[in-house]
């Protein structure tokens, strides 16, 4: 069954401070994600941890953060999200300030289990919120804000984790590592408050609610019968995969394999993150400006999905590539378009359905998360039996191209909507 077109029924200008809120929080989100990673050498002294126990707090944040994708999508759908999303961000500052107080390995699992669950929230929560607030044309270029949060996240952590660290040492406190994930925390419990403050209730459309390009299915199971539901679930696997395997594997490979000193590799994935966030914005606001001058909505996301395949699919190139800028350039240019891939599967996914859209962003979430937890170790794996970092470097970029492939031959006809 299909529902006419509607216009979304509320257009103010307060969308785009949703928008940005949603940035700042998925900041946050990646903030408290990523302290972990900045003081995992202290972490590992001070609980006298094995690599195979610090791998298993990766994999426990990896398992809860596929649970918690599926379950926040279904909560989503039923409750309104300006209450649901604050109450996410309050879960997973919760678990990040917990973190700083854990006693035991046992402790420090669960608290990570916890930040899973919750962090997993930020999607299906913040994809419910742009649909609600913005037009079909304007939702690439919002949810490239709301994504670029990612590479911010990715970009200020380790600056704040540093400079908390020496002020926590200048103090003379134990246990100074504790302290990152105490004030990191906290922020989340600021943002609720801004939230509150900042988004109008009657800006949110209720759950359910029919929209533009939806549907308008009354069972969910009726997605799975969609072609576009299987493009998408090659799709989010194919981009994180990407996504994930640079955020993973970049900084060793340029350490241990190109010679880089750790000042070095520090000062290039700063740069890496800042082009990945000018790749996010630059495909949204290119999609939005095509939509105003004529071209069809689903024409120009196809256009910015497949330049950025195209820039992806560069990583075939990196194990040939000679050290200094042109290794340099190249890893920049994939940055780019990893990050870019990004507001045009979200966008695309929010066509699918307006009353089931957490359900469907939960549920192809907990495919990427799943698919990752799974392709990582093999990664790994790889890397110690080549003593080399690139060949798998060299071949995450195919999937994008291939999730276009689909897109182009299986979305479809008659799904176009007006710029």
């Amino acid at each position: 069954m299909t529902t006419a077109p509607q216009r979304v029924p509320t257009v103010s200008p307060w969308r785009w401070v949703v928008c940005v809120l949603l940035m700042q929080a998925t900041v946050i989100n990646y903030m408290d994600r990523m302290a972990l990673n900045q003081m995992a050498r202290e972490i590992k002294v001070a609980f006298g941890l094995s690599n195979a126990q610090y791998g298993q707090l990766e994999g426990a944040f990896s398992l809860a953060f596929a649970l918690g994708a599926l379950g926040t999508g279904y909560v989503v759908d039923r409750v309104s999200v300006r209450w649901v999303y604050p109450l996410m961000v309050v879960g997973w500052s919760g678990a990040g300030i917990a973190t700083g107080f854990a006693g035991s390995f046992g402790a420090l699992l669960t608290c990570r289990f916890a930040l899973g669950l919750f962090e997993a929230g930020n999607w299906p929560c913040g994809l419910r919120t742009t649909r609600a607030v913005l037009r079909p044309e304007e939702r690439s270029f919002g949810n490239s804000l709301f994504q670029s949060g990612t590479a911010l996240g990715a970009l200020v952590t380790p600056m704040m984790v540093l400079v908390i660290v020496r002020r926590a040492e200048a103090n003379g406190g134990p246990d100074t590592w504790r302290v990152p994930f105490r004030v990191i925390g906290c922020l989340g419990l600021v943002w609720v408050a801004l939230w509150f403050l900042a988004v109008p209730k009657r800006l949110l459309a209720t759950p359910g609610a029919a929209s533009d390009g939806a549907r308008g299915e009354t069972r969910f199971r009726a997605i799975f019968r969609d072609p576009r539901f299987w493009v998408l679930f090659v799709a989010v696997i194919a981009i994180n995969v990407t996504w994930h395997g640079y955020r993973s594997w970049l900084p060793l490979y340029l350490q241990e394999q190109r010679g880089y000193t750790r000042e070095e590799m520090s000062a290039f994935t700063t740069a890496y993150y800042l082009v990945a966030d000018v790749g996010s914005w630059t495909v949204g606001l290119a999609t939005l400006v095509l939509c105003r001058r004529g071209m069809g909505v689903h024409t120009s996301r196809v256009l910015m999905f497949g330049g950025c395949a195209a820039l992806a699919l560069g990583t075939a190139a990196v194990p040939f590539l000679p050290g200094g800028w042109p290794l340099e350039f190249g890893l920049l240019a994939v940055a780019f378009g990893a990050l870019g891939l990004f507001p045009t599967y979200f966008a695309l996914s929010q066509e699918l359905s307006a009353q089931h859209q957490g359900k469907v962003t939960g549920t192809l979430g907990a495919a990427a998360h799943l698919s990752l937890a799974l392709i990582i170790p093999v990664e790994g794996w790889i890397c110690d039996e080549t003593k080399s970092y690139e060949w798998v470097l060299g071949g995450i970029g195919v999937g994008p191209l291939a999730a276009l492939v689909l897109m182009v031959w299986l979305w479809p006809r008659g799904t176009e909507t007006a710029g």
